[in-house]
């Protein structure tokens, strides 16, 4: 038999014998982008101004302390002027990514000082009275503790922030920064990053009292863990950094336990949102939009409960799949940007059981906007893992959820895949799979616009009716979901059609 080999394999050979990392994108025949292309990305592009800039003016707003974080101006009807120790670390991470990235030197300052900011008031609300301590949720904005009736403790805060501020620091430290007031490697600490890591590795597994994401179930939640075990796999590289091993030791001793400990997690079908429930709303259809916002935003990229995995994509499927038929906004197929028809996929919730409806319980939940803008997120992501992977093996769960891309919105596929199958980077089938992926998750990223007010305004929610937006206007957390949402799509965007 004739042996051969292809230019692709002779490229990665070279690459991966030079010790420098392939750009699997860059060997693949690019898609042609779709008619709607340049519509949406348009759209996508001033929106993210418009959200960054929504983004920036939640933190320190006026009449607030410095580095406080409000959820959204709103202060009645609903109430959402606080600061949540979550949503604020998911926002000031989100930051960092900005800071990181930019080459502009004023952009950089304004991110400096907000996240500066944020340390420094994240240090006084640790030391401040409240309910349960580092594990209290929220705060009014001079920094007083929340002290009325709410869903406490909810250990997910620590170690958001402390994830969030080890990304700051590593910045810090980039530039030539003394970064010890963040991380001073002492016991008692008088340091921000290390008191959260001291609490998550001491209180991680302490009970199933624990509230979730959405401060409604108290139980072990995914989410939950997800963060916590990023946070002392993390914290563990940084304390070595910083000179601490006895403290990186004992953190990675607590992260192998947290990993060890997540198979309990999975049904054998679906990734469960709680274990050990103890209490609060009931999901009988184990289906919760914390699962995968938890591998957006604690995923390692170290194949572990990765956008890839087998058990995510099953569980991603799922979700899709009940909310399609749940709302009747979700009739629609098509929005227009720009003159321009483009198709839209569903609208998506938190969960099926919600009867919040972004003013009150006791009503039909209705779709969100920074879930809807996390699904998107998914599918750009999936398109960079299995690009950055060079090849997709194809098993049952890689199959349903590209035959769900066809079932749903009608993309068809012109070259088959099989079960069992792997399709090396450069392939058509390979090639053609992460095009009909891109496309999946623009039918996310347009829904978003469909309900996205003229202006550029976002709402927590839409209604589930009319599609107008409904809850918290300006919500942090919708422009924090969009921003980071379009940095994946960019991503994607440049392996599957070259730009």
């Amino acid at each position: 038999m004739k042996s051969s080999i292809s230019i692709t394999s002779i490229l990665a050979i070279a690459a991966f014998v030079a010790g420098t990392p392939v750009d699997h994108g860059s060997l693949a025949k690019r898609a042609a982008a779709p008619p709607f292309n340049t519509a949406l990305t348009n759209w996508v592009n001033s929106e993210t101004t418009y959200a960054k800039n929504g983004v920036l003016a939640n933190i320190s707003p006026s009449g607030a302390s410095a580095g406080s974080v409000q959820a959204a101006p709103s202060t009645s009807n609903p109430d959402y002027r606080y600061h949540w120790v979550r949503d604020a670390g998911i926002t000031l991470h989100e930051v960092s990514g900005w800071l990181n990235a930019t080459s502009d030197s004023s952009a950089a300052a304004v991110y400096n000082k907000k996240l500066a900011d944020y340390a420094t008031f994240s240090r006084t609300i640790q030391t401040v009275s409240s309910p349960s301590g580092l594990g209290t949720a929220k705060f009014y904005m001079d920094g007083t503790a929340y002290t009325g009736p709410w869903c406490n403790p909810q250990r997910d805060g620590a170690a958001m922030r402390a994830v969030s501020l080890i990304s700051y620091a590593r910045y810090l430290k980039s530039q030539g920064k003394d970064v010890t007031q963040y991380y001073d490697g002492k016991s008692p600490t008088s340091s921000v990053i290390k008191a959260d890591l001291e609490y998550v590795a001491n209180n991680w597994n302490a009970d199933s009292q624990g509230c979730d994401i959405w401060e409604e179930v108290r139980g072990n939640h995914f989410y939950t863990r997800m963060i916590q075990r990023r946070a002392m796999i993390e914290g563990a590289q940084f304390a070595n950094q910083m000179g601490d091993p006895g403290a990186a030791a004992w953190y990675n001793t607590q992260a192998t336990a947290i990993t060890n400990g997540m198979d309990a997690f999975w049904s054998g079908s679906i990734i469960l949102p709680t274990i050990n429930y103890n209490g609060g709303v009931s999901k009988p259809s184990n289906i919760d939009a914390q699962v995968f916002l938890a591998v957006l935003h604690a995923s390692l990229e170290d194949g572990f409960y990765t956008v890839d995995s087998d058990r995510v994509l099953a569980t991603i499927v799922q979700h899709i799949a009940k909310f399609n038929s749940m709302y009747a906004i979700n009739t629609a197929t098509t929005t227009t940007i720009a003159s321009t028809s483009v198709p839209v996929g569903p609208a998506l919730g938190r969960y099926p059981e919600d009867t919040y409806n972004g003013y009150e319980s006791g009503q039909q939940g209705n779709p969100w906007t920074l879930i809807t803008s996390g699904m998107a997120e998914c599918h750009y992501r999936l398109i960079s893992t299995w690009s950055k992977n060079g090849k997709i093996v194809v098993t049952q769960a890689v199959a349903n959820f590209l035959n769900q891309l066809t079932s749903l919105y009608g993309i068809t596929f012109s070259n088959s895949y099989s079960v069992g199958s792997t399709y090396g980077s450069g392939s058509a089938t390979f090639n053609e799979i992460l095009a009909n992926t891109m496309l999946g998750g623009d039918r996310y990223m347009a829904r978003v616009a469909r309900h996205t007010d003229a202006n550029g305004k976002m709402w927590e929610e839409w209604n589930l009716s009319t599609g107008f937006g409904q809850g918290a206007p300006d919500l942090t957390w919708s422009y924090g979901a969009h921003v980071s949402a379009a940095t994946s799509r960019a991503a994607a965007s440049k392996i599957v059609y070259g730009a």
